[in-house]
């Protein structure tokens, strides 16, 4: 863990600067409660043409939501990074999460929707797998994850769109 302080406290050193606090804190309250992956689905389901990858996504996010919140997170009951360094909790500028820490919330459940956009469609995709990316960027800038927390996120974000594009998607795809 003592590299993962160092990683934070490094950020906050010498990466935070006031016109980044402004852009990260946008894209960070957009993944509060799933807000902006929930309206992504909604929006491509109620397209026609994207209705599948849609509901895949809706798969996805709700499969990691099971995972994380539900499984992961009450299983390893990690603390935050500002519960265990009074220099990080001294420098937080968001509001304090109040669950655990592991895995990153924020990041699975967008790398669960852009994973599945950007199987279904490169393009999207793409635009979509940047932001997840900032997305986990934004809960390490804020200190309010640990590394390996946002790491895991990634990899449980794409383990979830993975099963949910095999299960859903491809299975819809050979029968139309």
């Amino acid at each position: 863990m003592d590299w993962e302080i160092d990683f934070l406290k490094y950020i906050i050193e010498n990466v935070q600067m006031p016109i980044l606090d402004k852009i990260m804190f946008i894209i960070t309250s957009l993944g509060n409660a799933g807000f902006i992956w929930i309206l992504i689905v909604i929006v491509f389901i109620l397209i026609k043409r994207y209705r599948k990858m849609g509901v895949t996504m809706a798969i996805s996010l709700f499969m990691n939501f099971l995972v994380v919140n539900c499984f992961l997170k009450p299983i390893f009951n990690r603390s935050r990074p500002f519960e265990v360094s009074q220099e990080i909790l001294n420098s937080i500028m968001i509001s304090l999460p109040q669950d655990n820490s592991f895995p990153s919330g924020h990041t699975s459940a967008a790398f669960a929707v852009a994973m599945v956009c950007y199987l279904c469609n490169k393009k999207i995709g793409s635009f979509l797998i940047c932001f997840a990316f900032l997305m986990g960027l934004s809960r390490l800038y804020f200190s309010v994850h640990f590394p390996t927390d946002v790491i895991f996120g990634v990899i449980i974000g794409i383990f979830t769109s993975i099963v949910a594009y095999k299960i859903y998607f491809e299975k819809n795809e050979k029968n139309s």
